[in-house]
């Protein structure tokens, strides 16, 4: 009875080392982690078998907080900062406004069909023509911005 009950503890235990394994040292969930999970499940049914649905009680609630205490140890730990993505907001920068351009004369660097390049008050802009094509040096002025996009017409 005492060597079943020591086969049984090494069992549980064996299987929250093997899931300590997973969650610490191997990204995903893979064999440590189902075999941890089998070694746990299959210690609860030897303890029913053994000792009954209170003794399976008592396994159960021991090994649930023990999962408790993995898990919270598991989310405090250094490496569980490294697992997840980071949504920081270090080296960010707005995007830009160009809704001070419409209206604004320039001329284009580039043939547009429908998009090229262009210069409007002496910096290169990418634009995007309103209508299909319009030839490299043509004179253009800017109809409207949308968000990064700036939409220019032969003028």
């Amino acid at each position: 009875m005492v060597m079943t009950l020591i086969i049984i503890c090494l069992l549980i235990i064996a299987g929250f080392v093997f899931i300590t394994i997973e969650l610490f040292l191997i990204p995903g969930f893979s064999i440590p982690g189902l075999a941890g999970l089998g070694m746990v499940g299959y210690g609860i049914f030897k303890t029913h078998q053994a000792y009954g649905p209170k003794g399976a009680l008592i396994a159960t609630a021991i090994s649930a907080l023990a999962a408790f205490i993995v898990i919270i140890t598991a989310i405090k730990s250094k490496s569980a900062r490294t697992v997840g993505l980071d949504y920081s907001e270090k080296d960010v920068t707005a995007v830009d406004d160009y809704s001070y351009l419409v209206g604004r004369k320039g001329e284009t660097l580039s043939t547009l069909r429908p998009s090229g390049t262009a210069i409007i008050d002496g910096k290169r802009y990418d634009v995007v023509a309103d209508g299909d094509y319009v030839e490299k040096g043509t004179p253009v002025k800017v109809s409207a911005v949308d968000g990064t996009r700036i939409i220019v017409n032969p003028n």
